[in-house]
């Protein structure tokens, strides 16, 4: 009873000190909500004061907060914002808005505001990101709308550009409708200072925001950098810009008609090709693109429309194969000749751009990346090294059409390279990598040129050279190309590069920016073209990088987040790479079905996987398609065989090739009881998708009923997984004694016959018979007359 009562007294004071908290709460809550009201309400009349005295140009100056209510079904999408602007320009921010509730918005208030203070710093970009508050408003739907416009021109007859903010939805917007809104500023009514170029230029934060008589509904952020021309050393960028088709293919290579997808307006190839219009970018190029264009474009045999016969085994097309694995070869005598028309006509566009790209990129810097892209440091363990091996030596691919072609710079997954990768990179033939400034930082604490050394060994005797990407720019670049709506993540590009040359604007650095390891989209040259543009950024090649003195930096860092292709996988992988090496044996080119297979493995392990793609989705493909090859090489299934003891003869067996490589086998047969004796037959050579009747030597001993095993062995003593069943049966030489009973039998009957009828004797004649004869014939008698 005692600790009952003790329990529940604490209970009742737990209660009671819970309620107390939960008034507290509620009117502090009060408390703070009432002067927020008042300043979202208030805030016109608030910005009018301020601008009095810190804004010059007559703009107002806000102190609301960050604006949009959470949960309000509002939302501002911003589709233009003018990235940067000298004093003749005009800032235009241009976007929409949805109302996504089911109650009108009525009487909107729609406003641009802009930053305090310079955000001459990453940080304060950051910051500003997360809270507009200290904001000054620099138009207004009220008082830079139409109406009022048309109101101040009939008082004025100044035709100098004004303010303007344009809205569909000025008096209202429905629930469930969306809006657009243009905002334009002319530079001169922005409120900024000219008389100082070099210091007061920098970005500036954008905050549109709408509300109605409850108070802020939504806000969009952006940035623009005011540039009034002022004189500094420009920071130089160089871009590197991957040309890879990343996905899975049964034999490693892009199909025909996958590479026209690509080579379309809208394709990824074609994007990519639009990048290259900026001589200064530098080319990543994926060998599996030249090694499909090669393949695309050959010539086919003379009276023959398909491609020519690679020597590799490719299996039938798998359920969720990548499309253009295989394209359409079989079957060309079955095609009308439209469609040897169509077909043909793909080829010579394949063959255009091939030629055009390749004429493009000898003008460009161009590094060979390994086969399919792959994560380099997934393949540096024991298990795939030889794959990772083949990938390094198909760079060579790339150095045949592009002779000056670096073959020696790896590009490991920005921030993975521990030294030990760094080590098995050195090994592999390169002699430069590619890292990122968070594993390798600056020791300054300001941006350095993009270019250094760092030690693989902890002695520091062995150093390998190293290219240093921004991380800064890279990350925001590949938001900007992600993005469906990329104007404010372009915006913060432009500006976060507005505050990298306000660290140092009197020192002049070398910056790397790799775009996205993915297949190109249209983002990608409004990115490059964007940024390159900004008049404090010089476009510059890598070869000038490259070139450069390299510059000291920090220690290299352990990263905490390693992207890397996931252990299951590659162990999946590793066991398909094994079982199908051996089954190769069996191909009398067992080298080139490697290669191809070696190709398909390797599309699971390129960087898109692991930047954002299921590779255990890949595994399961190329399991699935390495099944069905193995599949391909068998036996047919035959009916049980008779057969005599003593006899030496040969058991019929038919060998099915549904490959497209040539194979070398022999047959070994098996019985499983010592009354049949069989001999293993002589190398025989199977066409591709053909069949070929073998017959295996057998000899029966005795009678029985023989289980057998027929196996497929390569000339390397392999045993193919595809074996097959026989039931022989063995008999003596029935033949001859059935012969020798029947002959026997016959003998028999006739003999008991012949003894019956001599047994028997001749029949009697009657008596009567026999005297009426007597008489007739003496009556006959010569000379007795009657």
């Amino acid at each position: 009873m005692p600790v009952f009562d003790t329990m529940t007294d604490f209970t009742i004071r737990a209660r009671v000190l819970f309620a107390l908290l939960s008034t507290t709460l509620l009117l502090a809550g009060s408390i703070f909500a009432v002067p927020l009201a008042a300043s979202a309400a208030s805030e016109a009349s608030e910005a009018s004061a301020a601008g009095s005295q810190k804004n010059p140009g007559g703009a107002a100056e806000g102190g609301d907060s960050d604006g949009a209510k959470s949960g309000t079904g509002v939302s501002i999408t911003l589709d233009e914002i003018t990235p940067w602007l000298d004093d003749k320009g005009t800032l235009t921010v241009r976007g929409l808005v949805t109302n996504s509730t089911d109650k009108a918005i009525v009487d909107p208030k729609l406003r641009l505001g802009m930053s305090l203070r310079n955000l001459d710093a990453e940080y304060r970009i950051n910051a500003w990101k997360s809270d507009q508050s200290r904001h000054r408003v620099i138009a207004d739907l009220d008082d830079n709308g139409p109406a009022a416009r048309k109101q101040a021109a009939e008082k004025s007859n100044d035709d100098d550009p004004v303010t303007a903010v344009d809205a569909t939805f000025e008096k209202e917007l429905k629930p469930g409708s969306s809006g657009e809104f243009t905002i334009t500023v002319p530079a001169d009514r922005l409120g900024l200072s000219k008389s100082s170029p070099n210091s007061s230029w920098g970005p500036r934060g954008l905050s549109v925001q709408i509300s109605d008589t409850s108070g802020a509904l939504a806000t969009g952020v952006g940035f623009t950098t005011w540039y009034p021309n002022p004189k500094f050393d420009r920071t130089a960028v160089s871009f590197l810009a991957p040309v890879t088709l990343p996905g899975y293919t049964a034999d490693g290579l892009i199909g025909p008609e996958a590479l026209d997808a690509a080579i379309a307006e809208n394709g990824s190839l074609t994007n990519a090709a639009r990048v290259l219009t900026d001589p200064k970018v530098a080319i990543a190029l994926d060998p599996r693109v030249i090694a499909s264009f090669e393949a695309a474009v050959a010539e086919p045999p003379s009276g023959e429309g398909a491609p020519p016969e690679t020597g590799a085994p490719s299996p039938p097309s798998t359920p969720g194969q990548t499309a253009g694995a295989e394209d359409a070869g079989a079957g060309d005598d079955a095609e009308s000749p439209e469609e040897q028309k169509a077909r043909e006509d793909r080829r010579k566009r394949l063959d255009t751009w091939y030629r055009d790209f390749l004429e493009t990129a000898k003008t460009r810097t161009v590094i060979a990346l390994p086969f399919g892209d792959p994560d380099q440091n997934s393949l540096t363990g024991e298990d795939l090294d030889a794959l990772g091996a083949f990938a390094q030596k198909e760079k060579a691919l790339v150095a045949e059409v592009l002779p000056d072609a670096r073959t020696d710079i790896a590009w490991p997954i920005a921030g993975t390279a521990d030294r030990a990768d760094l080590r098995a990179l050195q090994k592999a033939g390169n002699s430069t990598a590619i890292l990122d400034d968070v594993q390798q930082p600056p020791t300054s604490g300001i941006r350095e040129d993009g270019r250094s050394m760092t030690r693989t060994t902890s002695d520091g005797e062995t150093t390998i050279e190293t290219l240093i990407s921004d991380s800064a720019l890279t990350d925001l670049s590949a938001d900007v190309i992600g993005s469906k709506s990329p104007a404010a993540a372009m915006s913060e590009l432009v500006a976060t590069s507005a505050a990298i040359q306000s660290e140092a604007p009197n020192r002049s650095r070398h910056l790397l920016l790799p775009l996205p390891r993915t297949t190109a989209s249209a983002g990608w040259q409004a990115t490059t073209s964007t940024l390159a543009g900004a008049p404090w950024i010089e476009s510059s090649g890598l070869d000038t990088l490259l070139g450069s003195d390299p510059e000291p930096r920090g220690l290299l860092q352990k990263s905490t987040d390693q992207q890397r292709i996931p252990t299951s996988t590659l162990q999946g992988l590793s066991e398909i790479r094994t079982k199908e090496a051996r089954f190769n044996s069996a191909f009398s080119d067992p080298e080139a079905a490697n290669a191809r297979l070696d190709r398909s493995l390797l599309t699971c392990t390129s960087v898109a996987w692991t930047l954002g793609g299921d590779s255990a989705t890949c595994l399961d493909k190329a399991e699935s398609t390495s099944r069905a090859q193995m599949d391909s090489l068998y036996l047919e299934k035959g009916s049980s065989v008779l057969l005599v003891t003593g006899e030496k003869t040969t058991i019929p067996v038919t060998i099915v090739n549904d490959t497209t490589a040539e194979a070398t086998l022999k047959l070994r047969m098996k019985p499983q009881t010592p009354q049949l004796r069989a001999q293993t037959t002589e190398t025989v050579v199977v066409p591709p998708a053909e069949t070929m009747r073998v017959d295996v030597p057998v000899e029966g001993l005795a009678n029985a009923d023989v289980p057998t095993t027929i196996e497929m062995v390569t000339a390397d003593g392999v045993t193919l997984p595809k074996d097959a069943s026989l039931l022989v049966r063995v008999r003596a030489d029935w033949e001859n004694i059935g012969t020798a009973v029947v002959g026997l039998a016959l003998a028999a009957v006739f003999v008991i016959g012949l003894v019956k009828s001599v047994s028997r004797g001749r029949r009697k004649i009657p008596e009567q018979q026999l005297a009426a004869a007597v008489a007739r014939a003496k009556n006959d008698e010569p000379g007795k007359k009657d």
